[in-house]
């Protein structure tokens, strides 16, 4: 393959999609659908990675949009969104596909009010999550790491976030998508302030995604089960202005991204693994 380019010092964005397209790269989604929503447009600009798993945590569900789906049970639902998860991994060439079996909030108690208000460390599973993500990480053998930032709080999205946080290997670059539809849901100062002052990130990289646009909308219709237009609506608003800012970090994380660009997704990482990359 020759030298590697992911090891040339450039624009966080460059580096990034270079870095996924030559290395071995860990997509580690919550549910079904979370890594389309959140980063499908780097997915998009990457085209095909040269080697990356997809990681679903928590696969078992009971939620659908469709009401038909809904009342089938949980058996039909999981067995669904286990087929949308196989159709985007084709749809992106991605190599693996990997699913931890867990329930999801909605097998597990929680309403929807109790899933965004609920503190982690108090959820019985999470013992069996840690050691599950941790097992995964290491088998992957991955150089990168992409999980979620845990925007919105959402009780799943925790989990997993500190499993992966405790679990990534000294020298591997992780990095964390804002939660999309959730981030949409919020103001950026609001998302800012939460990364920064309670998760401890940084801005790592903006990627302009407004090229791979209808890429990246046609990978979240990919989940049927639980896309709709407006879920569409909200993650396409939240890209715009990711794009667009006002920043309240110093300066943009990658200055490719510029006026011209209509869209954008951002990854943050930890504050104290920042300066090593």
């Amino acid at each position: 393959m020759g030298e590697s380019i992911w090891e040339v010092t450039e624009e966080p964005g460059r580096y990034l999609a270079a870095r996924l397209r030559e290395g071995r790269t860990l997509l580690v989604s919550p549910h079904p659908d979370d890594v389309a929503y959140s980063c499908g447009g780097l997915l998009a600009t990457v085209g095909r990675p040269a080697h990356a798993m997809l990681m679903t945590v928590f696969t078992r569900s009971a939620w659908a949009l469709p009401k038909r789906l809904r009342r089938a049970g949980m058996r039909v639902i999981s067995a669904q969104r286990r087929d949308e998860e196989l159709r985007y991994c084709r749809l992106w060439g991605l190599a693996d596909y990997q699913p931890l079996g867990f329930d999801d909030a909605s097998l597990r108690g929680y309403d929807d009010e109790a899933e965004i208000s609920s503190p982690a460390d108090a959820d019985d599973v999470r013992g069996a999550v840690e050691d599950a993500v941790a097992t995964a990480v290491r088998a992957s053998g991955a150089n990168t790491v992409l999980a979620p930032a845990a925007v919105g709080d959402h009780i799943d999205h925790l989990l997993v976030h500190g499993a992966v946080r405790d679990a990534v290997p000294e020298g591997t670059l992780v990095l964390f998508y804002e939660d999309l539809p959730y981030a949409g849901q919020h103001e950026m100062t609001d998302i800012e302030r939460t990364l920064r002052d309670e998760r401890g990130l940084v801005p790592y990289a903006d990627i302009d995604i407004s090229r791979v646009v209808e890429q990246k909308v046609r990978g979240m219709y990919v989940y049927g089960s639980q896309t709709d237009d407006e879920c569409v609506r909200e993650t396409l608003r939240h890209a715009r202005r990711t794009a667009a800012g006002p920043w309240t970090h110093a300066e943009r994380a990658d200055p490719v991204v510029g006026a011209a660009t209509t869209h954008a997704e951002r990854v943050w990482t930890p504050a104290s693994t920042a300066e090593a990359w």
